[in-house]
């Protein structure tokens, strides 16, 4: 610091002397990239979860198991909770049961789902064709099911066929 103050001392710096910061206070700062949780001393990432089953489905209004592998149609009395179809309006058809709708541009993942049904979970969801829907029963893996076509005349309340993929991941109750 002497040597910088003595390179100023006579009003011109001399050759090789290091500059004082600007006295009107600024700094630079540089971004930096966000890093992962691993670099941040969090640990790894965790990993993604691994699918548990996956394939076409219809649901009707009994719902589908999702503890089951692969899930079957639902009975007993947990009807309202698991996966179902059911009418609204005119002609619109909804998923019944704990559901999100999915409208991130990127495909679901099963944290993602997870999240999501943890933040803006609800009893039914309204869908068309394209959708994708987030789906859990109480105790079950969480799901996703993507509709590929809606029946509203077909069945009790309507049937939707899409493919569900289950994932080995359970919402934490």
């Amino acid at each position: 610091m002497a040597s910088a103050v003595a390179a100023f001392s006579n009003g011109s710096p001399s050759p090789g002397a290091v500059a004082a910061p600007p006295a009107s206070g600024a700094v630079t700062v540089t971004a930096q990239p966000p890093q992962s949780p691993a670099a941040q001393g969090g640990g790894a990432a965790p990993a993604p979860a691994a699918v548990r089953w996956s394939g076409k489905v219809v649901l009707g209004l009994e719902g589908v198991d999702l503890t089951q592998v692969p899930p079957r149609r639902g009975s007993g009395n947990t009807l309202g909770y698991r996966p179902a179809a059911g009418r609204t309006g005119s002609n619109g058809m909804e998923v019944k049961g704990t559901a999100a709708l999915w409208t991130g541009a990127e495909a679901p993942t099963a944290q993602g789902c997870k999240d999501l049904l943890a933040t803006q979970s609800l009893s039914s969801v309204v869908v068309t064709e394209g959708d994708s829907v987030c789906v859990v029963e109480e105790s079950s893996p969480i799901g996703v099911f993507k509709v590929s076509a809606t029946k509203y005349d077909e069945g009790s309340y309507g049937l939707i066929e899409g493919e569900l993929t289950v994932w080995n991941l359970r919402a934490a109750r």
